[in-house]
């Protein structure tokens, strides 16, 4: 994959990286100070970050995103984890998105929301980004911080558990 100029990775996945920060911070000035400063850290490191696929890229934006709100914890001296944090992680879009339109009824996309809503919120991350932003899951294992083998197993429990309370 060619590296894009840097603009075009801004316009590319400024999107991506607002909502990933939005997850896991209720004020919208704490979001758009995270965003600018991913963005600012990645110019800073573009040049010499080398990417093989676009998956790569998304990854690396993520993590610095996740390192850039975990900072923002220490500095305000609130020890939360992205995982401790009780943020309800999906809203109304990201459910369609998830089920891509295959549950039609009214009551049957609330049901899906009240349940996606019970799991853990790093859970909830996982499958979002997996379903909805297509991450391999050595993609969301580095974007999260984690191993591959435990994002795999966190994925598959979650969607076990996730089909089983909607029987």
């Amino acid at each position: 994959m060619k590296k894009p100029p840097f603009e075009k990775v801004v316009s590319d996945y400024i999107r991506l990286v607002y909502f990933f920060a939005r997850k896991s911070l209720s004020q919208p000035d704490d979001i758009d100070d995270v965003v600018q400063e991913t963005f600012l850290k990645s110019m800073r490191a573009y040049d010499n970050f080398d990417f093989k696929s676009e998956g790569q890229l998304k990854s690396w934006l993520l993590t610095i995103c996740r390192h850039v709100i975990t900072d923002m914890f220490r500095k305000n001296k609130n020890h939360l984890s992205i995982e401790q944090d009780n943020i309800q992680l999906f809203d109304d879009s990201d459910v369609e998105d998830l089920l891509d339109a295959e549950i039609t009824q009214e009551q049957d996309v609330k049901k899906v929301k009240q349940q996606l809503k019970k799991l853990k919120p790093v859970e909830q991350e996982i499958i979002r980004l997996r379903v909805n932003e297509e991450m391999s899951f050595g993609e969301i294992a580095s974007a999260l911080g984690s191993k591959e083998a435990n994002v795999k197993m966190r994925f598959y429990r979650s969607i076990v558990k996730l089909k089983e309370s909607l029987l």
